[in-house]
C-alpha cells in the first residue's frame, strides 16, 4: 500500500487550515499515514473545509473518521486495495497534498483521465460509498421531513398547456381545486411551527429551510437562501467570468478551476457577523452549479439538490420564481435585460425540479415517513405525497390550504 511520506503530515503542513480543521487534521495524522496517498487527498479536502460544513455533514465525517481509526491494519488494507491499486505519477508522488487538498485533487483527476483510470477510481470511490453507508449509517431525523415546493408564479393562470406533475402523481394524491388565499404565507408559516418544535439541541441548526427563486418572504426560524439576495454577489461573480472569457487564456476548465478557488470574500460574501456556513454554501451553489448563475429556476434545484445532500434538513421549502427568458450567452452573463421573463417555461424548469427534489429527499433517511407537497400556487392543482395518503388518485374537493396541510399530518 502505497504510504504518505511523513514530513508531509507535520502540523505545519496545515497551517492555513481554518481552526476546526487544522484540528481536526491533526488529530488524524496517524490515520492519514495508514492510507493511500490518492484515498488520503480526498478525506484532507473534506477536513479542509470542516468549519464550512453543516452540522449533519460534520457529524458524518466524524464518524467516517472514527471508523477508519478503529480498523485493523489487514481490514483497513482490504478496504483501501482499489484506491492503492490507482497509479499516481511521480510529480503527484512529490506533491505536497496537505496543504491545499482541492488543488491537488485537481491534477489528480486530469492525471486519472489522460492515463485512463478515471473508471477504476470511480468504482472504488463507489465501493467505499457503499461500504460507509453500511456500516455508518446516518440517524434518523427527529421529526418526519416535509418537503413543499411551491411551482407556477407568475405563469398564465388558465389550464397548463401540458400535465402539470404528471411524474408525482402516481406517487400521491393529486388534488385539482386548491383555493389558494393566502397560501405561500400558510405554508411558510407552518415551516416555521416545525422550526420551533422542538428545543435546538446543540449542533443541530439548518433543519429548516426555505430556498426562494425571488426576493423571498421573511419567516424567522427558516434557513432562508435566495436568488435576489445574492444578486450582488452574483455581479461581481458574472463580472469576473466575463473577464476571463473575454481574456482569451481561459478555456472551460481553466474558468471552472477559477471559480473553484474563489472564496465569499471575493464576492462580497464573508463578513464579520454573517452566517459563513451559509456563504460559504452559498458560494458553492453559485460556483459549482452549471447555470445557477444566470436562471433562478435552476439556482433554487441546485440549491435544494445541495441542501438535502449536505444539511440533510427536516423540513425544506422551495418557491420557484420565473427564469429569465433565453437568450445569447455573452447578453446573460453582462445582466444585460434580465428583466425579460418567461414564466411559463419556467413552469415547466420548476416542475422537473419538484420531482427531482421528491426523489432526493427519498434518498434521505426516514424516508419512509417522508411528507411532500408540490403546489401550482397560481392554478390551483397540487400533489399531496405521504403516510396514509392513497397512490394514484385525485380529488375534486375544494381544498384551502390548512386542510391541506392536515392531508399530510
Amino acid at each position: 500500500m502505497a504510504m504518505l511520506a511523513a514530513p508531509e503530515l507535520a502540523a505545519m503542513n496545515f497551517a492555513a487550515y481554518p481552526p476546526h480543521a487544522r484540528q481536526v487534521a491533526v488529530a488524524s495524522v496517524a490515520l492519514l499515514d495508514r492510507l493511500p496517498r490518492l484515498f488520503a487527498a480526498v478525506l484532507l479536502r473534506e477536513i479542509a473545509s470542516y468549519d464550512w460544513k453543516f452540522p449533519a455533514e460534520r457529524d458524518s465525517l466524524d464518524a467516517q473518521l472514527d471508523l477508519l481509526r478503529r480498523l485493523n491494519a489487514a481490514d483497513l488494507q482490504t478496504r483501501m486495495k482499489d484506491f492503492a491499486a490507482v497509479r499516481l505519477s511521480p510529480e503527484l508522488q512529490r506533491s505536497d497534498l496537505a496543504a491545499a487538498p482541492a488543488s491537488y485533487l485537481e491534477r489528480v483527476t486530469a492525471w486519472l483521465w489522460s492515463s485512463g483510470q478515471m473508471d477504476a477510481f470511480r468504482q472504488a470511490a463507489d465501493s467505499y460509498t457503499s461500504y460507509i453507508g453500511h456500516a455508518a449509517p446516518t440517524s434518523r431525523p427527529a421529526m418526519e421531513r416535509l418537503g413543499i415546493v411551491i411551482v407556477g408564479q407568475g405563469s398564465h393562470p388558465g389550464p397548463v398547456p401540458y400535465k402539470l406533475f404528471r411524474k408525482l402523481r402516481p406517487h400521491g394524491l393529486y388534488l385539482t381545486r386548491i383555493q389558494p388565499g393566502d397560501g405561500v404565507r400558510i405554508l411558510l408559516d407552518a415551516a416555521a411551527r416545525r422550526a420551533g418544535t422542538l428545543q435546538p439541541a446543540p449542533g443541530s441548526g439548518y433543519r429548516h429551510w426555505y430556498i426562494d427563486g425571488g426576493a423571498g418572504l421573511s419567516t424567522p426560524g427558516l434557513t432562508m437562501v435566495s436568488f435576489a439576495g445574492l444578486q450582488h454577489p452574483l455581479k461581481l461573480l458574472l463580472a469576473r467570468v466575463q473577464r476571463e472569457i473575454d481574456s482569451g487564456s481561459t478555456g472551460p476548465e481553466g474558468l471552472r478551476s477559477t471559480l473553484a478557488q474563489m472564496r465569499p470574500e471575493d464576492v462580497g460574501l464573508g463578513a464579520a457577523g454573517r452566517d459563513a456556513v451559509l456563504d460559504h454554501f452559498c458560494m458553492s451553489v453559485l460556483t459549482e452549479g452549471s447555470g445557477t448563475q444566470i436562471f433562478t429556476t435552476t439556482f433554487v434545484q441546485w440549491a435544494a439538490r445541495e441542501c438535502l445532500r449536505r444539511a440533510q434538513p427536516e423540513t425544506l421549502v422551495l418557491r420557484y420564481a420565473p427564469r429569465r427568458a433565453l437568450q445569447p450567452m455573452n447578453v446573460m452573463l453582462s445582466h444585460v435585460d434580465a428583466d425579460q421573463l418567461d414564466p411559463d417555461g419556467s413552469l415547466i424548469d420548476a416542475d422537473m425540479g419538484a420531482y427531482y427534489t421528491w426523489l432526493n429527499m427519498n434518498r434521505l433517511s426516514g424516508a419512509d415517513r417522508m411528507s411532500f407537497l408540490a403546489w401550482h400556487e397560481d392554478a390551483g392543482e397540487a400533489v399531496a405525497i405521504g403516510p396514509g395518503l392513497p397512490q394514484g388518485t385525485s380529488s375534486d374537493d375544494a381544498l384551502n390550504m390548512q386542510q391541506v396541510l392536515a392531508l399530510l399530518g
